[in-house]
């Protein structure tokens, strides 16, 4: 049966191939798409983590610190250090803002987090140096920047400093960390307010009018104002897979009708009907994997080059694969309902 259905591939060649390629593109973009969901998880986490953090202080009522502004002031810091649980404490200013890269003509989102230099939160550059005074930048590679040029931000001028890799949230909006005060001149006109208060160690007494956020609350936070995004790209995921089963039901289809006499007379020299459908769901998986496998490729080709960050990681690809073959098997009902009808006499006639 294996041999029949390999020699009825190699015969239709063509038609399989444009079946191939055609779910293949769209095994791609799938895959792509899950990538960039994937992406939004990460970035958050990554950004969050970055922080160092085992606590979020924000003013009672707020979600989190990356999506609103909770005034805190900034020597609220002080009061929790003074906690006997607290090892450590800084304030965290984070907004969004607009970034406009050298020689550029057009502005660029960009995400400002302000920090004190050399203190719980500051960045660590993949490339170049650390933050150490006023008018300094560390920015995400997304930023199109390099060390030691100015970028403005706000409409003040800052120098680029260091460099980070993989630093975006909010859907791949890169991250230009900062000094506190140039983020309090930038955000607040000079006032000395943070948005939240970051902590390491157990606090034992919360300050009154605040409330203590986790790291996964402030990731679930950041993630809220994406929910829209990931709707619609599980939609669009779930109309591919429709799309890719189309494709190939279509091809196994055709081969089915132009088959038909070969199937009368496999009936009729004892080959039965479910042995046939089987041999042709087969194929059809067969088809699906290989496009699948072809998927996988062009999405690796295309990831460098993806506008958003994309996090593909194991559980994709096997989800891929058994997708693949699920649409393989349903993309072969319609030509086995024609298999299961032929009838053995056409043989002979």
């Amino acid at each position: 049966m294996l041999n029949l259905v390999l020699r009825d591939i190699q015969y239709r060649k063509r038609q399989f191939a444009i079946a191939i390629i055609g779910a293949g593109l769209v095994f791609a973009l799938a895959l792509l798409l899950t990538g960039v969901r994937g992406g939004f998880d990460t970035e958050a986490t990554a950004t969050v983590e970055a922080a160092g953090a085992d606590g979020w202080i924000v003013k009672e009522g707020v979600s989190g610190p990356f999506t609103s502004i909770s005034v805190l002031p900034a020597r609220t810091a002080g009061a929790v250090l003074a906690d006997g649980g607290v090892t450590d404490a800084a304030p965290f200013l984070a907004s969004p803002n607009r970034l406009r890269p050298p020689g550029a003509t057009e502005n660029i989102g960009v995400n400002v987090i302000g920090v004190e230099p050399g203190a719980l939160g500051a960045p660590v550059p993949d490339e170049g140096e650390a933050l150490t005074a006023p008018g300094q930048v560390v920015v995400d590679k997304r930023a199109d920047a390099s060390i030691g040029e100015q970028v403005a931000i706000g409409g003040r001028e800052y120098e680029v400093v260091g460099l980070l890799s993989n630093r975006t949230y909010f859907g791949g909006i890169p991250v230009a960390y900062m000094t506190l005060s140039d983020a309090q001149e930038l955000i607040f006109d000079g006032a000395p307010f943070a948005n939240a208060i970051i902590f390491t160690g157990n606090l034992t007494s919360p300050l009154p009018g605040t409330t203590v956020l986790s790291d996964e609350a402030v990731e679930s936070d950041m993630k809220v104002g994406l929910a829209g995004a990931i709707g619609t790209i599980d939609l669009l995921r779930v109309m591919m897979w429709i799309v890719a089963a189309v494709i190939i039901g279509a091809v196994v289809y055709l081969s089915a009708l132009e088959r038909t006499t070969d199937f009368a007379v496999l009936k009729a020299v004892g080959s039965g009907s479910w042995s046939l459908a089987i041999g042709l769901s087969i194929q059809a998986i067969l088809v699906s994997l290989l496009a699948a496998v072809l998927g996988v490729i062009i999405a690796t080709a295309l990831r460098p080059g993806f506008p958003a960050p994309t996090s593909i990681d194991v559980w994709a690809y096997v989800t891929l694969f058994a997708i693949a073959a699920l649409v393989g098997a349903l993309a072969s009902l319609a030509a086995l309902r024609r298999v299961l009808k032929v009838d053995p006499a056409r043989a002979f006639g």
